[in-house]
């Protein structure tokens, strides 16, 4: 209303006036406060209906009831204990002057205005701390809390096979060990899938690669998801089909190619120059098991395959009644099984389950976790500083609280005006933290370099607004509030005495507590970003055996009517290859199934003269790959003896091969390799490549040709090892084949040229001139790939440096607060000792002595708390360990350094106490 305005009363000079009466010298902030008390009385006696002057009066008697003679005779040493109204005096002053929120509020804001650093810091720090957690909780909902879009998700497992003595935990699982398994009674069914690659090619469009499965008829159902178009592979159906060509496609794929045109279905699309029938189209956003666009039916039976064959993803879903940890024993029963009847491929071979969760988030899980410790490390870190903020605006206002108790100022409306104070502080910072984690989270989704399932589904909730909310207004309730709660609970006297050395002693050793955990949680985080440099460190100084950063790569797969036979699919990939060496910018060009990093087809071999095996399942075993000439030259890989492939080594050449380092360590006697024969018994693998010194006419109907002989390769040298294995684990014995006597059908294309463009615009040129029907790949450099496989690791390492070093300025804010706060209490203590003889140095190693033993004690408990995270931090660790010495040492000199640099300012005011004023402080 506008009766009940205050009209433009000078509150201040009616407060200075009868303080000067009272012989009281009273601070400006106290003069402030006061004045405000006086302004609220005046407005509730307004709003309760009385005149301006009614309510002017009311407020005059209440100064002049009011106990500042306290203040006179304290200032004045007087030993006679003052005189204190009763609870009951203090009442009935007090009766008729209640302070509403609405008037708390308004209160609370004028004096952040009033002091709008200590408000606008304490926002920040508390915005940006629960936006951080905010966004990053949203994250982790998003990638790992929420549940797969699968029918009972958490019954879903994926099974792979396993090695200890190849070191291998991880590996694709044989179709028919797979057949075995998937009859265990712990599972209600199983699928299996492989990845062939992918031409599309429709009439009109321009052909391009898809990513694409072949997998068996009941994924879908063990999944529990049916198409959104479409009735989709047959319900209870057949595992496999030989003449069904059938095929589901993406959402994605339906959309972008053909329109959303709802008549797809019962199209047919060419997949390899094969005709399949389109029969439904899968829901938005599905692409099980991962980035996939078509999924074909199985056309083989997985029974007629070979056990010694890794190459088969599956998926199983657990019946009702079984735990996850008796199917994993029931598994590796049978894998033990299956070790002694089939002991020529089986031997070393064990079964794993994983849950689909932990699958599909692979490397993300542990390392998203990680980054939750760390922001939670963080916001704790946070909410100390505001804590400390706090507390030294309650410890500094303790003679402001009790002049107001003084002059009859009820404990309540005290308690109101504090719960104002840290509402406002909380909403504040709740709203920044919000507008943080709504600016921010676009910006993680679109620049993380590399694919986390399911990010871009992360969105605020309201869980997530919860959250920030709930810990913005928990931090500045707890640590507002209840500081000027104690304090009120204090005698007055004693609170007009806040500068005793028992009050600031006891101050220092709470701020010092908080100081000392924000020290801890980020020299936790500080170590970890550590550890994480070193891991980031060693993933890229590994020998790969190559030196191709900028060596493009890219896919060509022929397929088609033109390429079924394979003297064709030889001679045109020596084509391609040809066309693009003599494109101007070119080097070297050269091609192979697989790149480095990469594991190849494993198979058993002999060398002629050595001692043979007593058991078959003893036979050597290395990884097969076939590579084209030049190959070596334009990946940069070295010899070390022998030559390497030349464009004579064709089909109607001699049969040659060249191994490894480490096949010639392992199998060959002394090393010695000049002349030396491999035998190998493989035909082919799969239906992509073909042994074409084993090749032959397929049998007459109901007939079966007698078994050939092993095909006999001279090995012709000896390459230095490329990585063939992902990082982490050993090389293992490699035989590089010809591909012109050993085709397959895709083969990856690495071109050494003057500059990128060059090489894309060569590989386009060739595929013009000799395969004009076979789409060009996505391309990239090398480096690009190899960056790839270090991606996580050093996505989370910027991410941890970044909070370690926000969480080492925190806590380097905080002890130049706790330093500056002590030196100032502690001015009349530092006075004393300089009038006593004490040099002003010794005042500053004081200070920093103090820093020094503050900042030890938090390092100390840092690293027990990552001795404690151990675990986790092992998971996203390589070839480091978690209690790496240099890391720590790392972290732990940093932070002394940030600690010293912050308190050197609070020594050098220690230092320059003047003792004349400092002893006159009280």
């Amino acid at each position: 209303m506008a009766g009940n305005v205050s009209p433009r009363i000078d509150w201040r000079s009616l407060v200075r006036q009868h303080a000067d009466r009272a012989s009281v010298d009273l601070p400006q902030a106290t003069v402030d406060e006061l004045a405000l008390h006086l302004e609220d009385i005046y407005t509730a006696a307004r709003a309760d209906g009385a005149s301006e002057q009614e309510a002017h009066a009311k407020s005059t008697r209440a100064l002049q009831e009011s106990g500042l003679t306290v203040l006179r005779r304290h200032a004045a040493r007087d030993r006679r204990r003052p005189h204190i109204r009763s609870a009951e005096d203090t009442a009935r002053a007090s009766s008729g002057r209640s302070l509403n929120v609405t008037s708390a509020l308004r209160i609370a804001l004028r004096q952040f205005r009033q002091q709008p650093a200590f408000a606008v810091v304490t926002i920040l720090v508390l915005g940006l701390g629960t936006g951080a957690a905010t966004a990053v909780f949203t994250i982790v909902n998003a990638v790992v809390l929420r549940p797969l879009p699968y029918a009972a998700p958490d019954r879903l497992v994926t099974l792979w096979d396993t090695n200890a003595e190849k070191g291998l935990a991880h590996d694709p699982i044989s179709p028919v060990n797979f057949m075995d398994y998937r009859e265990l009674p712990v599972f209600e069914d199983a699928a299996a899938w492989w990845r062939p690659g992918i031409n599309l090619i429709d009439p009109g469009l321009d052909p391009v690669r898809v990513n694409t499965i072949e997998v068996s008829g009941n994924v879908f159902d063990v999944l529990g998801v049916r198409p959104q178009v479409g009735a989709g592979f047959p319900a209870g159906g057949p595992l496999f089909h030989q003449t069904d060509r059938i095929a589901i496609i993406s959402d994605r794929l339906w959309r972008s190619r053909y329109h959303a045109d709802p008549s797809i279905i019962g199209r047919p699309i060419s997949l390899n120059g094969t005709a399949h029938t389109v029969v439904g189209v899968m829901p938005a956003k599905f692409h099980f098991p991962d980035d996939i666009d078509v999924w074909q039916r199985l056309r083989w039976d997985m029974h007629q395959h070979s056990r010694a064959a890794h190459f088969m993803e599956a998926v199983a879903r657990l019946r009702d009644d079984k735990t996850f940890d008796e199917a994993q024993a029931a598994t590796e029963t049978l894998a033990l099984r299956l070790q002694n009847d089939f002991a020529a491929t089986n031997k070393g071979w064990g079964a794993r389950l994983v849950p689909l969760l932990d699958e599909q988030l692979g490397y993300y899980r542990p390392a998203l976790m990680v980054l939750f410790g760390a922001v939670g490390l963080l916001l704790v870190i946070g909410c100390l500083n505001v804590a400390s903020l706090l507390l030294t605006r309650a410890l500094a206002r303790e003679r402001e609280i009790a002049v107001r108790v003084a002059i009859g100022a009820a404990p309540r409306q005290l308690a109101v005006q504090l719960f104002a104070e840290s509402f406002v502080l909380s909403m504040a910072g709740a709203v920044v933290g919000i507008v943080a984690a709504i600016a921010a989270l676009p910006l993680i989704v679109r620049f993380t370099p590399v694919q986390i399932p399911r990010l871009d589904e992360a969105g605020l909730d309201g869980r997530a607004l919860a959250l920030c909310l709930a810990v913005a207004v928990i931090t500045t309730v707890f640590f507002g509030l209840v500081p000027g709660l104690l304090l009120l609970r204090r005698q007055v006297v004693v609170g007009l005495r806040a500068g005793e050395r028992g009050s600031s002693r006891g101050a220092r050793r709470i701020y010092s507590v908080l100081v000392a955990g924000e020290v801890a949680l980020a020299c936790a985080l500080l170590v970890s970003s550590a550890l994480l440099v070193r891991t980031v460190e060693r993933m890229t100084n590994t020998p790969t055996g190559v030196d191709a950063d900028d060596v493009l790569i890219t896919t060509v797969q022929l397929s088609g009517t033109n390429y079924q036979n394979w003297r064709v699919v030889a001679d045109t990939h020596a084509a391609i290859l040809e066309q693009i060496r003599q494109q101007p910018g070119v080097t070297a060009a050269g091609a192979g199934n697989f790149l480095p990093l990469e594991v190849g087809w494993r198979g058993p071999c002999l060398i002629e003269g050595e001692p043979p095996p007593a058991r078959p399942e003893d036979a050597p075993q290395a990884q097969y790959h076939s590579i084209s000439d030049g190959f070596f030259d334009a990946l940069g890989a070295e010899m070390a003896q022998g030559r390497s492939f030349q464009p004579f080594d064709t089909v109607d050449a001699a049969p040659v091969v060249v191994v490894n380092e480490s096949f010639a360590k392992r199998f060959l006697s002394n090393g010695s390799w000049s002349g030396r024969i491999l035998l190998t018994t493989t035909t082919g693998i799969g239906p992509l490549g073909l042994n074409l010194k084993r090749a032959r006419p397929a049998p007459p109907p109901g007939q079966r040709l007698p078994p050939l002989p092993p095909s006999r390769f001279e090995i012709v040298g000896v390459v230095q090892d490329i990585r063939d294995v992902p990082l982490g684990q050993s090389v293992e014995p490699a035989v590089y084949f010809s591909t012109q006597q050993f085709p397959f059908r895709e083969l990856f294309v690495a071109v050494r040229a003057s500059d990128t463009g060059t090489a894309v615009a060569a590989v386009r040129t060739a595929l013009k001139n000799a395969a004009p029907s076979v789409p060009m790949a996505r391309a990239q450099t090398w480096g690009w790939r190899f960056a790839g496989r270090t991606a996580q690791s050093r996505l989370l390492m910027t991410i941890l440096l970044f909070f370690g070093s926000l969480a080492a300025l925190l806590a380097a804010i905080g002890v130049y607060g706790l330093f500056s706060w002590s030196v100032a209490m502690r001015t009349r203590e530092l006075a004393i000792r300089l009038t006593l003889g004490a040099r002003p140095f010794a005042m500053g190693n004081l200070v920093v002595g103090h820093s020094t033993m503050l900042v030890a004690a938090g390092v100390i408990v840092g690293l027990a708390l990552v001795r404690l995270a151990q675990g986790a931090l092992s998971r996203v660790l390589y070839e480091v360990a978690p209690s790496d010495a240099g890391a720590a040492a790392t972290a732990s000199a940093l932070l002394l350094a940030a600690a010293l640099v912050a308190c050197i300012p609070p020594a050098i005011r220690a230092m320059r106490v003047d003792p004349v004023e400092g002893l006159r402080a009280e």
